[in-house]
């Protein structure tokens, strides 16, 4: 059912992404005025097939989109749509300001004069150049840098990337970020996970009376690997993204973890993808993501030690990479993974958090990483519940009450403690560390930061619900009690404002 008489066939040469198009949009089914676009397109995933995904973006950062795409999946150069890479195009703005600042003569006597009269060119050699603002690292190229559009691939838990959860995360996302596009391709090709109550074949089966297992076995992972790596392409191709980040929740998560570290199936029986080596060189098969930042929250089905660390698969293929002179030889990958301490599902658990950080600091792709146990916490603590509207009878916001002496009766403005916003705040701030491709941030790896060193080496997340004890009108009462004046020093004082003879006669 997926195939279509117009899909190209596996041997085409179009390139991955270039046919995505629109097919559905929410404009106007949001109460909320956030100037997001939130549009279902459809694109050409594992074999060609069609594949919908979910994508949300500031109505600013689809420009690349509506002007056709950049195709900056074509040489990695983070062109835009004219071409021009962002050092051409600081180069080029700061050039045209000097020509339209260059002095030219005129007759003074006659404001209105044509500039004629310079036949020598004496005048037209004049530069008037602002060294203030010159280069790449420059006022202009810090507003390039800033207007510079990201992606995000939000891989979905089974649940689907149309389920209201996944939604409310892309949008969280693409609101606190801008300006990005989040993308959340269907990995389930419109048969998400979801339990029947009314099953004839009893508890913990679907509509179709299948068990967890066996609607699993109908989502083979060479197709949602292939449908993943052309949503990649397909942002870099249509949507002109300079980067890309992987961001994923339970199931997505254990897939972003594989996207990031390259990671394949061994036992690919499609012909396109048969016939392609790993790093995607073929024209039949998608290229990998190669994002940039990598997010897994509570991740599931994945082999950490197959992905990461000394003896993950396809390193001899890694190492003659590296012998390529086209091949960046720096770590280039950052990787921030959160756990709850309380899930017991295998990849999850607080046991695999210890694993994968251990693996990541052995592996030499890494330039940084995160590994937090949230304690007290159950699998999907961070988004299970984000796309649910807050009920009147929910317990108030523990934090405003207590902090600022709440009365109770608004509605609840964070979940769990707020440890989910938490999670949502350091993830979305490792994005935008990682993700900028045009002069991106500075600094010590916060692995390596001897000031944080003792909190980004602990596994567990410290508890940072001790501010809800805290009695800020006390507080505020003590300090004023303890305050002591200090009488003003007036010799310090210009003395042509204050007369002070003190100074003068010092002076």
């Amino acid at each position: 059912s997926d195939a279509s008489s117009s899909t190209p066939s596996p041997s085409s040469t179009e390139v991955w992404g270039e046919e995505a198009r629109i097919v559905d949009d929410y404009e106007g089914r949001s109460v909320v005025v956030d100037s997001l676009s939130r549009t279902v397109i459809e694109y050409g995933g594992y074999n060609r097939t069609k594949v919908r995904a979910y994508v949300s973006a500031h109505r600013t950062a689809l420009q690349a989109f509506i002007a056709g795409g950049s195709g900056n999946s074509t040489d990695g150069n983070n062109r835009d749509a004219l071409g021009q890479t962002p050092e051409q195009k600081v180069a080029r703005i700061q050039r045209r300001r000097e020509e339209a600042a260059r002095i030219t003569p005129k007759d003074f006597a006659d404001i209105d004069a044509p500039d004629t009269g310079d036949e020598a060119g004496h005048y037209n050699e004049i530069l008037e150049r602002d060294y203030g603002d010159w280069g790449v690292y420059s006022q202009t190229g810090a507003q390039i840098s800033a207007q510079e559009v990201q992606g995000v691939l939000l891989l979905s838990d089974v649940r689907g990337c149309f389920h209201a959860d996944a939604q409310a995360l892309a949008d969280k996302v693409a609101f606190e970020c801008q300006p990005v596009v989040v993308m959340a391709p269907d990995l389930f090709r419109g048969l998400p996970w979801e339990e029947d109550a009314e099953s004839k074949k009893g508890p913990g089966h679907n509509a179709r009376g299948e068990n967890y297992e066996q609607w699993r076995s109908n989502h083979p992972d060479d197709r949602v690997n292939a449908d993943i790596r052309a949503a990649a392409a397909t942002l870099r191709r249509q949507y002109g993204v300079s980067s890309i980040a992987v961001f994923g929740t339970c199931y997505g998560g254990g897939r972003a973890l594989e996207a990031a570290a390259g990671w394949t199936p061994s036992d690919v029986t499609n012909s396109a993808d048969a016939n392609a080596d790993t790093n995607g060189s073929s024209n039949d098969s998608p290229p990998p993501v190669n994002p940039a930042a990598c997010i897994a929250w509570y991740p599931t089905r994945y082999n950490a030690a197959e992905l990461f660390g000394p003896d993950r698969l396809h390193i001899a293929k890694e190492s003659d990479a590296k012998n390529d002179a086209s091949s960046p030889n720096e770590p280039s990958l950052a990787v921030m993974a959160v756990f709850a301490g309380l899930d017991e599902i295998p990849g999850a658990r607080s046991e695999d958090a210890e694993s994968l950080k251990s693996l990541l600091d052995q592996d030499d792709r890494i330039k940084d990483r995160m590994v937090k146990v949230f304690p007290g916490q159950e699998h999907g603590f961070a988004h299970v519940g984000l796309g649910q509207p807050n009920d009147e009878g929910n317990d108030s916001d523990s934090f405003l009450d207590k902090e600022f002496g709440g009365d109770g009766v608004q509605p609840s403005l964070a979940r769990d403690n707020g440890d989910a916003e938490v999670a949502t705040l350091l993830s979305t701030a490792w994005m935008e560390t990682y993700s900028r491709a045009f002069l991106p941030t500075t600094g010590v790896a916060v692995m390596n930061d001897a000031d944080s060193r003792g909190w980004s080496e602990e596994l567990e997340m410290p508890d940072l619900t001790e501010a809800n004890n805290r009695d800020i009108r006390q507080e505020l009462e003590e300090a004023v009690k303890s305050h002591k004046g200090v009488s003003p020093d007036l010799s310090r004082m210009p003395s042509y404002q204050y007369g002070n003879e003190v100074f003068e006669s010092e002076g």
